[in-house]
């Protein structure tokens, strides 16, 4: 390919050379400014790799919801109404089996609550609330900490570290890290201003 390339910028840069040479002739200099801007698009082609070029092909920026059709998800047979259906028994799940609490939960748990594939499951969490499955459980996780951690705030009974283990985070710090990206503080910030 690069090959073709050069050998393409090769000739048309002859042609553009020939045509200003000899531009006493009113038809070399029109040839040669018609070659010009190929000669200049060429050039460009071949020097600078195509994903620096690439405007239109790049991905939305993390945070952004993309309006419209999802791609991804557009042979695998859920139908928008029932995958809202889904959406709303996941909801009633969350709030009253409360599966998030469960520190070994995975996908493959929620597909077996809903009734559905693991590929499913991943669609309906991914379209309807915009989120992937760790930081949808995260979130759920995060709201009970906040509600625990308020009401500690008065009476500390349980240290952060019992707290997160309670919400199902195993450990402190993917709880901390979970914390701050949700809530955009810390545990202990929270709890002197539970806002």
């Amino acid at each position: 390919m690069a090959l073709l390339f050069g050998v393409l910028l090769s000739y048309n840069a002859f042609l553009t050379y020939y045509g200003w040479s000899n531009s006493k002739d009113e038809f070399y200099l029109v040839l040669s400014y018609v070659l010009f801007v190929p000669l200049v698009l060429l050039t460009i082609t071949f020097y600078i790799k195509p994903w620096q070029l690439s405007v239109l092909g790049r991905r939305p920026t993390r945070g952004f919801i993309v309006l419209g059709k999802n791609h991804k998800y557009e042979k695998t047979g859920l139908s928008r109404a029932l995958s809202l259906e889904l959406k709303d028994k996941l909801d009633y799940l969350m709030a009253t089996q409360k599966p998030y609490l469960s520190h070994e939960l995975c996908l493959d748990d929620i597909a077996d609550l809903l009734d559905i594939s693991r590929h499913h499951a991943s669609q309906v969490i991914n379209e309807n609330f915009g989120l992937n499955f760790y930081d949808y459980i995260n979130k759920h996780r995060i709201e009970d900490a906040k509600s625990k951690l308020g009401s500690n705030g008065k009476n500390p009974t349980q240290s952060i570290s019992e707290i997160a283990y309670d919400c199902g985070f195993n450990n402190r710090v993917s709880f901390y890290k979970a914390f701050r990206k949700i809530t955009h503080t810390t545990p202990t910030e929270y709890t002197r201003n539970p806002g």
